[in-house]
């Protein structure tokens, strides 16, 4: 969708809301968009509420409600299995497999990996079509099926990082992070690919806070578990969490 298609859409999902007196459950957006879904929630005098269905979600569905009411929201949770002998199937390859079926991608949300199935949250209407279409990823079989309730799955920890940073710095953080150049860092930020706490951002300067969380295009996820004083050299011993796809 476009920027003008989103703005038009979250528009007419407030503004049933409030005609309505009933909530209405939107379509799937980027976190980056919560600002813009808060602005229509205030101009159609109604609350908003969003819900990715996983920890850390990138994709988020809103939920528009009037005064009174409580959000409810209408996704549906799919779990994605393969027989280990068939192959090993990365993130990667289930996400190419659900593109090339061409859905709408405001239509389904983050897809998790859990040790040797995934999970995907969607809209009812895909949610229902996808046991029956979506039955392989990089030639490899695969099985999906609608669960009556979310999943319980536990976290899986990425790979620990114990780095001196010679700043707080967005691009500090990601060069060290991806071990990457400094430049090359500064070039992935102000190409818009890099996000903090789901919010793009194109300052290299922008300081990073612990706990939060860098997401790059391409590439992964790295948190800021832990910052520390400055050594004598000046530099800051921090602890980093990585979550690499492997492709640099």
């Amino acid at each position: 969708m476009t920027d003008q298609a989103d703005e038009i859409l979250l528009h007419q999902e407030a503004i049933r809301a409030a005609r309505s007196g009933r909530c209405v459950a939107g379509r799937f957006l980027p976190a980056s968009l919560i600002p813009l879904a808060r602005k229509m929630a205030r101009d159609a005098d109604v609350s908003v509420a969003f819900d990715g269905g996983f920890e850390d979600a990138e994709r988020l569905q809103p939920c528009f409600y009037p005064l009174g009411e409580s959000p409810s929201f209408d996704m549906r949770f799919l779990e994605i299995t393969w027989h280990r002998l068939s192959g090993q199937v990365e993130h990667r390859a289930l996400l190419g497999s659900l593109m090339a079926l061409q859905i709408d991608r405001s239509y389904f949300g983050d897809l998790v990996m859990s040790g040797e199935c995934a999970y995907l949250c969607a809209l009812p209407l895909v949610a229902d079509r996808l046991p029956l279409e979506w039955t392989e990823a990089g030639r490899v079989p695969i099985r999906v099926r609608v669960l009556s309730s979310p999943p319980v799955f536990s976290r899986q920890a990425g790979e620990q990082l114990h780095v001196t940073l010679a700043s707080p710095r967005l691009d500090a953080v990601l060069s060290d992070g991806l071990r990457i150049s400094r430049a090359r860092a500064c070039d992935l930020i102000r190409a818009g690919q890099v996000s903090l706490n789901h919010i793009p951002e194109e300052r290299v300067d922008r300081n990073v806070c612990e706990g939060d969380l860098l997401s790059i295009r391409g590439h992964g996820r790295i948190r800021l578990l832990s910052l520390g004083e400055p050594n004598r050299k000046g530099r800051l011993p921090a602890e980093l969490e990585l979550f690499l796809s492997g492709k640099r």
